[in-house]
């Protein structure tokens, strides 16, 4: 097997029908400055959490990129030790890519954006401006303003009258709310949902008069309108008495409209046992009662599921089931969207009671107990080796005297006392456990680890005072694209919509061609 591929060798790998996973090793604030369309961030700071979960199974080519700076090869040996079999380097990393002529595209769940756009470009999904909504609202129009984002994000803003309600849960949830005359405005934050959120419910052949809300909330407030902030409203998300044979119904118009494929139990767990190939299993309702089950199923909400694909699939040209509560429609609607994304994608639809017989392979990645210390020792520790390795916005909203902010990344060059003790201050243990197996490979001293108390650190005069300084080129788990659009930077958000829009004026026919918008 050879140690390193030219990018247009992965180039070419994305043409084909071969399993395999372009991994940016990046920190997340590098990985949003400039990215292969197609490649997946797993950072090095949490390779090992995180690898098992986006490509679980060990004989995928995984194709390693980095900042040309030898990282990969420190990677490629964690890997190594995981079990995985077949690891590539990108040959001089992100800017080998760009070398070859290659565009790098920046911001998060970039597949995801720009198919939001070619579906409203294909299908021309209907819309309406923020002025003509507001002018609605004011008349009391019938209308009603779904956000199809998750709760935790509608309640940081939304606009006024909506009502928060994951996309592909609307068509269910949404009948005893309205008539037929009710227009349906949804919307998100940005573009994406608000396109696929519209354009759902009118490939869902509701009766209702539908339009998508231009730019979301960031276009509400550009127009120079005031959002609600912590608003709770929700349509019913609770577990529901529905009627099966209506949303079985609409799902098999769906099925049949889309061409998509349903599996039983057999055929699902003979993909999930075959070692060779990857099948990736999601539970899509947004109903917490069911994903609590302790199944293998990952929890991916439909309409979360299509916003942010790469996060939940590492894996080109690998298979996707997915599994509902029971009525297909969910699972039928997102299916459709993964289809028109190029995922072999497969229903799961079985009369066995799959909850008790469901196949489980699912590898937690486990960590060893920490040596914790609580605030009432942290004083006598604080001459030790003191290092935050919480985010960097983090650190700079509070951390303790004489601290060290520092990532896995450039702890590799950092210099410490050999001779003391380290004390790591954390937030996320996964991170802290795996920085302190690289300190314990490097250094015969003990590690100890503290979960950074604000409150505590504040009443005991143990905050630093003069306030923490990063530089902006350290601070590489920042994502800095366009970041204060959702804090009223109206140029950000200018910024912003500018870039999902242009989304498709950089994609090459390779990568247009992947999806096929039905």
């Amino acid at each position: 097997m050879k140690k390193y591929i030219k990018a247009k060798d992965v180039k070419d790998l994305f043409s084909g029908l071969s399993e395999f996973s372009l991994i940016d090793i990046r920190e997340i604030g590098q990985h949003t400055n400039g990215h292969p369309f197609f490649s997946i961030s797993i950072p090095f700071s949490v390779f090992e959490s995180k690898i098992v979960e986006l490509v679980p199974c060990k004989e995928t080519l995984i194709i390693l990129m980095d900042n040309n700076d030898g990282l990969s090869e420190i990677v490629k040996e964690i890997a190594l030790e995981i079990g995985y079999k077949n690891i590539q380097i990108l040959k001089n990393g992100v800017f080998g890519w760009e070398k070859s002529g290659y565009y790098l595209f920046k911001g998060i769940h970039v597949p995801s954006k720009a198919f939001g756009e070619l579906v409203e470009l294909k299908k021309h999904t209907p819309h309406i401006k923020p002025s003509e909504l507001r002018k609605k609202i004011k008349q009391n129009d019938n209308i009603i303003i779904i956000d199809g984002r998750p709760i935790d994000e509608f309640k940081k803003m939304n606009i006024p009258f909506g009502i928060c309600c994951p996309n592909m849960e609307v068509p269910i949830r949404i009948g005893k709310e309205i008539d037929d005359k009710t227009e349906i405005i949804v919307n998100c934050a940005g573009r994406t949902r608000s396109i696929i959120g519209a354009q759902n419910l009118i490939n869902f052949g509701i009766k209702n008069k539908v339009r998508a809300l231009e730019n979301g909330t960031q276009g509400w407030t550009l127009s120079g309108y005031k959002l609600e902030h912590n608003k709770t409203r929700s349509l019913d998300l609770d577990e529901i008495k529905s009627d099966q044979v209506k949303y079985h119904e609409s799902a098999s118009k769906i099925i049949k409209n889309f061409n998509l494929k349903k599996i039983n139990l057999k055929k699902m767990n003979f993909f999930l046992q075959d070692k060779t190939k990857n099948t990736f299993v999601f539970n899509i309702t947004a109903n917490k009662k069911f994903s609590e089950n302790k199944l293998h199923l990952r929890n991916a909400p439909g309409g979360q599921l299509i916003q942010s694909t790469d996060s939940f699939i590492g894996v080109f040209n690998c298979k996707v089931i997915l599994i509902d509560d029971g009525d297909l429609l969910r699972s039928a609607l997102t299916a459709s969207w993964l289809k028109q994304m190029g995922y072999d994608v497969y229903i799961f639809e079985d009369d066995s009671n799959y909850l008790k017989n469901f196949f489980d392979q699912k590898k937690e990645f486990i960590i060893p107990k920490a040596k914790v210390i609580g605030n009432s020792d942290l004083k006598k520790n604080l001459k030790l080796n003191l290092l935050d390795i919480r985010t960097s916005n983090e650190f700079k909203e509070a951390n303790i005297k004489r601290t060290k902010w520092i990532n896995r990344v450039n702890l590799r060059s950092a210099n410490f006392n050999k001779n003391k003790d380290f004390l790591l201050i954390y937030s996320d243990l996964v991170k802290a456990e795996l920085i302190y197996k690289d300190i314990t490979s490097k250094y015969k001293t003990s590690v100890y680890f503290y979960k950074f108390d604000k409150d505590f650190v504040l009443s005991h005069d143990l905050c630093s005072k003069k306030g923490a300084f990063i530089k902006k080129e350290n601070r590489i788990d920042f994502i800095y694209h366009t970041y204060k659009r959702h804090l009223g930077n109206k140029s950000h958000s200018r910024a912003y919509l500018s870039w999902e829009k242009g989304l498709l004026d950089h994609m090459d026919d390779q990568e247009k061609n992947r999806f096929k918008i039905l």
